[in-house]
């Protein structure tokens, strides 16, 4: 059985991955709506709607990866180039959650342990999933060029 056939695990994952892209972007219009109870986050909904439709971005990264991947042709330029705007987008992404983080101490004087900690956490997650992808995209990079002097060989 194929990984990324028919039946595979890879068709499950873009199938997962197209419904959080369809089903993310009404979550984001009615957030405000849900979280209506909780007195300090209308200030950070300005950190909040910018990293929800980054993440959308990231999403959508991800569908045209794995179309690249069904057409068996992982080791493209195409491919390298998705995965640094990915990695782009997580390094914004972690440098808004930074961002809330100074604007709920210094501004909002928010000093909840789990608020700090939850947004630390995100700052620091997202800035290491951006030098992830870095690294992934010149090693995929390098692949792509031994792929295509290999090709010229034979």
């Amino acid at each position: 059985m194929s990984i990324l056939g028919k039946n595979g695990l890879g068709n499950l994952l873009k199938i997962i991955l197209i419904c959080s892209f369809i089903l993310g972007i009404p979550l984001i219009i009615i957030m405000p709506f849900l979280l209506n109870h909780v007195n300090n986050v209308y200030a950070s909904m300005f950190i909040i709607y910018p990293n929800g439709i980054l993440m959308l971005g990231i999403v959508y990264q991800f569908i045209k990866l794995f179309k690249s991947l069904e057409d068996n042709n992982p080791f493209n330029y195409t491919n390298v180039k998705i995965m640094k705007v990915t990695g782009i987008i997580s390094f914004i992404m972690s440098i808004l959650w930074i961002i809330d983080l100074l604007f709920m101490i210094f501004i909002m004087h928010n000093m909840h342990v789990n608020y700090i900690i939850v947004l630390i956490f995100l700052g620091v997650l997202f800035f290491g999933v951006s030098i992830a992808l870095y690294i992934l995209s010149e090693l995929l990079r390098e692949a792509t060029v031994y792929k295509d002097e290999n090709d010229l060989t034979i």
